[in-house]
């Protein structure tokens, strides 16, 4: 035990020192990493989507018209830029990107509301940035609404009808929602998380294609298993461990960015998700490894560990639910551990479900690991015949 030990921390301190002196190298697995996840902290760090610049076009220009856009101006979510004088010149703010919606009130607004006529808007959004037409949507038809209910409750209480019995007339129904996990709706808590460890799954795969693989590139394979005592299994431990090290570190800070900085509440357990992010970093590196395996060729390692590793954006569920997704997208989802990493946290960091909910999620990314042994006779073949070496 102690001679393996040995053997590994020989490896171990081999590839320091190539990290050290291989300015890519330490680009990759430490300072671009770093620069990731601090860029979409302060990306995401408001959390919410907040004054986008709409248009309006008052063709009525009255009482009711610039009181309702008094309260679309009060919402949080849009801020009227632009008073436009007819319909095209707000089209072409649209168009230009100046605006991300356009309020339309028509001529004769405020006298089909006294004359008992029912009364219109118009809102146009662009459609192009669904997160943003979807505040201008929300937060305008939120406000007509509230101007709506209030007309009608003031036309109720003239009439002579109390204030209990006229709003019960104006709202029958009243809808209560309960957001249980993100009950601020910030897009910071589910956003950030995920494409800091994106990044993490980037550079977690070209980091390890890229250690394993330049012993083949550069022909330097004897010489890794040497400073392992001919140990391949010392060596390949001795290899990956400062970029398993590394990435574990980097996704503690990340955890300290969202909990500590973000004010993101850890529901669940902290233990959980730190044996979930380490499954997770190894599993990626497993996968790694086959890649490099399979092909026994640097370049094309990289372009395939490249275009796996963003591929498990699209099929995380995030943007777009897994389960909306067409029949054979769903199958293709389970190819990415980033996709069970995905439900543990938002399962640990926002819903606070029992551990018992992610087991089957824990197992698959162990799973994963086990791509290491399938491919280990693969792994020791091309590390030893010279055939394989020195490939452009």
């Amino acid at each position: 035990m102690n001679s393996l030990i040995n053997n590994i921390l020989s490896a171990f301190k081999r590839e320091v020192y190539e990290i050290l002196h291989d300015k890519l190298y330490i680009f990759t697995i430490i300072l671009l990493p770093i620069a990731m996840i601090l860029f979409f902290g302060v990306m995401f760090y408001r959390g919410t989507i907040e004054s986008l610049p709409i248009a309006v076009v008052d063709r009525d220009n009255s009482v009711m018209s610039r009181q309702l856009q008094t309260m679309i101006e009060a919402t949080r979510g849009v801020d009227i830029a632009y008073n436009s004088p007819s319909i095209d010149s707000a089209e072409q703010l649209l168009l230009e990107g100046e605006v991300v919606g356009i309020i339309y009130i028509y001529d004769g607004f405020e006298r089909d509301i006294y004359r008992g006529v029912t009364a219109h808007i118009e809102c146009y959004t662009s459609g192009t940035n669904i997160s943003a037409s979807g505040v201008v949507e929300r937060d305008v038809q939120q406000t007509v609404r509230t101007f709506a209910a209030g007309i009608s409750l003031t036309k109720l209480q003239s009439s002579g009808v109390g204030y209990h019995q006229a709003m019960i007339e104006v709202m029958p129904i009243n809808i209560q929602t309960n957001i249980i996990s993100n009950p601020y709706l910030n897009y910071g808590y589910y956003l950030a998380p995920i494409f800091m460890f994106m990044g993490i799954v980037i550079f977690t795969m070209i980091t390890s294609i890229y250690a394993i693989g330049r012993e083949l590139h550069y022909a330097t394979s004897l010489e890794w298993l040497h400073s392992a005592n001919g140990s391949l299994f010392a060596a390949f431990v001795g290899k990956l461990l400062p970029t398993t090290l590394s990435m574990v570190v980097i996704s503690q800070i990340v955890f300290a960015i969202l909990f500590l900085l973000m004010g993101m509440e850890c529901s669940g357990s902290y233990i959980a998700l730190t044996l979930a992010a380490i499954l997770f970093i190894v599993a990626y590196q497993a996968v790694a490894t086959s890649i490099v395996a399979i092909t026994s060729d640097l370049r094309l390692a990289l372009s395939l560990g490249g275009g796996y590793a963003v591929m498990a954006f699209t099929f995380s569920g995030i943007t777009f639910p897994v389960m909306a997704m067409y029949g054979i997208a769903r199958v293709v989802a389970k190819l990415f551990p980033l996709s069970y990493f995905s439900k543990i946290l938002i399962d640990q960091a926002m819903r606070g479900a029992p551990i018992r909910f992610d087991i089957v999620e824990f197992i698959i990314l162990a799973v994963f690991i086990g791509l290491i042994p399938i491919c280990w006779q693969r792994l020791r073949v091309i590390t030893t015949n010279n055939r394989y070496w020195g490939r452009d």
